[in-house]
């Protein structure tokens, strides 16, 4: 038998229906509900849905805990006499609400169980067990068996791709299953992909290439990120047209066609393409990073210099959309592109630079290696690197809980991933590096202009008002660049600098990619079948509409959330109502708590505040902060350099007196550093997001 819809599925004549049927299995008179046998009794067990490349897979909706609205009940048909008659029914029953609220409390215990497994990785076997022990209790049905619960795919449908074979989960299936997730209004669905190797295990030459989705335009989808279609091989696929053969024609047709949503057909379009410069050349057909035409932007020829290819230039001719899609440049191409099919790609626009792999894994490594192991006329001393990561550690304390690494010594930095390059060049460089700037003041001036440059374009609101002063300061970190540490060292990354802020200004910070690519390592639970067990992890998700808890999680109507109440009598004022005090307050995109280092933000008036108790105020009828303000804000860097103020870098003093503010009025969120005397204060620009 097919299993049933959960009883909130159901219109008010089903829900009645199935209650009347129910009941007239039982005696009502003498049914004792302590021993009701529970709605898993009433439930058939859910068989596992055979995958069919997960293209035959049914579109289940999202178990809903709220009470229905009306239209949500009876739709929008015209009423006729049934519809009269059942509305002028008299109420349910106390019994027949009673089973109601078992059958519904089934199906929500089996999709919470379903999350939790999902959640926490935890293996068929261990639910498995889990799952005959609740058999055990009378008030449940559950499946016997994990797979069953997690509609776990059977069918596995891949096909060879040389040298491996590939497995297609599908766009259109993705889309659909989140987008009847989402509470915005959308019309247009505009797509992110990412292409790019991952290597399994460290003994193996194995390697995954997934083909990665993500929702650019919808707020509360910006994080997250959906498999498209899998390879794994020996090495990257010998063919990108065979690699990339259902991707491109499911891509074309959505994009002809559109996408039909719950009956509501969205126009889809492609924002870009994110990739690394190798992918990027497998991809496109194009000369790799290490060719005297490499360059996807303009049309710089390289130069050979000392054992690698140099670009001393910065401003070369354009490439253009015409010239790519023509191949005029035989210098630059090498083979024909597949995605050349997919209508509307913009090939110079859609392909920005890797900002991650360019900026903090090429030129911030870059610059802390010439440091450490550079020639002696660029290297620091090791007792000035020792003092510095010293500094560096000793900062970790003062980092907010949204960075999961703590800053690590420089002598540490072959093992610093690209969250810690980041790290150090927006926030710890520019307080560590500042005892260089009475010895080494060119090496302090160039590194500010790195960071300076990129803290503009990783900004929202600073990207569009400076773009251009972060392209020409840009522009003077390659140049000096090239005169403090050697025209030689004018690599492919050095020569991107000067094209990446035009990427910032249409794209703006691309960072969602590369966390996803570990949840492949993360559901490897043995060495066998790598491909079919990921498939099969990535199927449950989609199966149990896993997605819908993570969009309605990050949906912007959700926050802010107060949470960890406390009953403290300290840091209030008269009109502050005891018993409503909370330790935490969420917001979408960070945390702010009552303790350091995360009880410091930023309100919309600019102001800067350390947060000492969240509570309901009486007088104002909503939740404010109790804080103190800083006051004396002074810039931490000066002319020739932008002002640091007019990018959220000051230096503060703290005042002790005791203020509300609304937290309504919050905006972002502050990193606090010691300084000397005072502090210096940092936006966290990710919190600033909007």
């Amino acid at each position: 038998r097919m299993s049933r819809k959960p009883y909130m599925e159901l219109s008010k004549k089903g829900q009645r229906c199935r209650i009347k049927r129910e009941l007239a299995r039982f005696d009502t008179t003498s049914c004792n509900f302590q021993s009701f046998p529970g709605p898993g009794h009433i439930e058939t067990n859910v068989e596992a849905n055979a995958f069919d490349k997960f293209t035959s897979i049914s579109n289940p909706h999202p178990i809903n805990t709220l009470a229905p609205t009306q239209q949500q009940l009876y739709g929008t048909f015209e009423i006729d006499d049934d519809f009269q008659n059942l509305m002028n029914e008299p109420p349910l029953s106390d019994e027949e609400h009673e089973v109601a609220d078992i059958i519904d409390n089934n199906d929500n215990l089996i999709q919470s169980l379903r999350d939790w497994a999902i959640t926490y990785r935890i293996s068929l076997i261990a639910l498995t067990a889990l799952l005959s022990i609740l058999k055990n209790h009378p008030c449940f049905k559950l499946p016997g068996d994990a797979r069953t619960l997690l509609k776990t795919p059977i069918n596995i449908m891949t096909r060879i791709v040389d040298p491996g074979s590939y497995s297609h989960i599908g766009l259109k299936l993705n889309l659909q299953r989140i987008l009847e997730t989402v509470s915005e209004s959308v019309t247009e669905v505009l797509l992110l992909f990412n292409i790019d190797g991952l290597p399994l295990f460290s003994s193996s030459s194995n390697e995954f290439w997934p083909i990665l989705g993500s929702i650019f335009n919808i707020p509360s989808l910006k994080s997250l990120v959906f498999p498209i279609g899998i390879y794994f091989g020996k090495t990257k696929p010998y063919s990108c047209s065979v690699y990339l053969q259902e991707f491109v024609a499911e891509v074309t047709s959505l994009i002809k066609s559109g996408l039909d949503v719950s009956g509501k057909i969205m126009k889809v379009g492609i924002k870009g393409f994110i990739c690394d410069a190798p992918a990027k050349s497998f991809l496109l057909g194009i000369k790799g990073h290490t060719g005297y035409y490499s360059c996807t932007k303009c049309k710089q020829s390289g130069v050979f210099l000392q054992n690698r290819v140099t670009f001393p230039e910065c401003d070369a001719a354009p490439r253009t959309h015409e010239e790519f899609v023509k191949m005029l440049d035989e210098d630059f191409h090498i083979a024909n592109s597949p995605l050349i099919d997919i209508p509307g790609i913009d090939f110079i626009k859609n392909f920005p630079l890797d900002y991650m792999h360019l900026v903090c894994l090429g030129v911030m490594r870059t610059l802390i290696y010439l440091w450490k192991f550079g020639p002696p006329s660029v290297k620091l001393s090791s007792k000035l690197i020792d003092d510095l990561s010293v500094d560096l550690i000793d900062l970790g304390q003062h980092m907010p809980l949204e960075f999961n690494r703590k800053p690590r010594s420089l002598n540490d930095i072959r093992r610093w991933k690209a969250t810690e390059c980041r790290q150090f060049l927006l926030y710890l460089g520019p307080v560590v590096l500042y005892k260089l700037r009475l010895n080494y003041a060119e090496y302090y001036r160039n590194f500010l202009s790195l960071s300076v440059s990129i803290n503009i374009l990783l900004s929202p609101e600073n990207c569009l008002k400076f773009n251009d002063y972060a392209k020409d300061l840009l522009k003077y970190f390659v140049k000096s660049f090239s005169c403090l540490y050697g025209s030689h060292l004018m690599t492919h990354n050095l020569h991107g600098l000067t094209h990446i802020s035009d990427d910032a200004y249409e794209f703006g910070p691309l960072y969602p990619f590369e966390n996803f690519l570990q949840v492949f390592k993360q559901n490897i639970r043995k060495g066998d079948k790598p491909l079919q067990q990921i498939i099969k992890r990535f199927g449950e998700r989609l199966n149990t509409n896993f997605w819908s808890k993570n969009v309605y999680d990050a949906s912007p109507s959700t926050y802010p959330r107060f949470c960890n109440p406390h009953f403290s009598r300290s840091k209030l004022l008269t009109d502050s109502d005891q018993s409503k005090q909370f330790q935490t307050v969420e917001f979408d995109s960070f945390k702010l708590t009552i303790t350091h280092p995360n009880c410091y933000c930023c309100l919309n008036d600019g102001s800067i505040i350390e947060i000492k108790n969240i509570v309901f105020c009486r007088s104002l009828k909503c939740m404010v902060l109790i804080c103190q303000e800083f006051s004396e804000i002074k810039n931490f860097f000066e002319p020739p350099l932008l002002e640091s103020s007019n990018i959220g870098i000051y230096v503060i003093k703290k005042n002790f007196n005791l203020i509300k503010k609304k937290v309504a009025d919050v905006v972002g969120k502050v990193i606090l550093f010691p300084y000397q005397n005072d502090y210096v204060a940092m936006k966290m620009l990710h919190s600033f997001s909007k």
